[in-house]
Parts: C-alpha cells; structure tokens; sequence
C-alpha cells in the first residue's frame, strides 16, 4: 500500500522534528511512500522565498525528493481535481487548490492514504484517509 506524504510532513522531516521522522521511518519499513508534484513545488517555495538561499538546505531538499517517488498531475488529474473542486464547491466545504490537486493525483494513482498535519483540509476529500502524526 502506498502512503502520500504532504508538505507538512516532508518540512518537519526535513528540519528533523521527532514526529515526523518518527512517522516516515515507522511507514516506510511497512509500505511505499510517495508524494507528489504539488508538495514537491510547495516545499521548493519555501526554500526559495527565504531572503538568503542556503544551499545545504537546498541539497537536502534536492536529495529527499530524488529519494522518493513523486507522482505526476497530468490531464487525467485535472479532470479529478475538477470533480473534486466542484463538489466541494457545492458543499460550501471548499479548500486550498493544493490540496484538491494533492488529492486528485493521490486518487488517480491509487493512493488513499496521506500523512499531514493538515487534517481538516483532506478529511473534506471523500475516499482519502488521513494519518496523523
């Protein structure tokens, strides 16, 4: 079973807090995590919006999604990221455009479980289950 790690997860990882080393090393040794392109440009903005870049933490970044799976948003995802946007619309439940695109490639590619931080945002998305750390 693969599990989606979101940017929250990927930042804490990154700047080792306990949790979510804990978290990714816990499912890692269970099931294959992946991520996606989304969290990939989510987690390069951060970097690049600092006033200095620092290069080792951009190594770093570099390093952690060329060790990971990251899956692509294609056509296919946009049509579900449609699905999802519009029926969340019509709800009144609506959510950053990230996370429906996040959810779409996670739909589109089989993966139903994400580990975030942000809870309130994914449990909105009807089939994805949420894994808190």
């Amino acid at each position: 079973m693969a599990i989606c790690l979101d940017s929250s997860i990927i930042i804490d990882f990154l700047k080792n807090k306990k949790e979510a080393v804990a978290a990714i090393q816990n499912y890692k040794e269970k099931d294959s995590l992946v991520t996606t392109e989304i969290s990939t440009f989510e987690v390069f903005v951060g970097v690049y919006l600092k006033e200095t870049i620092n290069n080792e933490e951009l190594n770093k970044v570099i390093e952690f999604f060329r060790s990971i799976e990251v899956l692509p948003f294609d056509e296919l995802c946009g049509q579900e990221a449609a699905r999802i946007y519009a029926s969340l619309s019509k709800s009144g439940k609506i959510i950053e455009e990230a996370d429906i695109f996040i959810s779409a490639i996670m739909k589109k590619n089989g993966c139903l479980n994400i580990i975030t931080r942000n809870k309130e945002h994914f449990l909105r998305i009807s089939g994805i289950k949420v894994i808190d750390y």
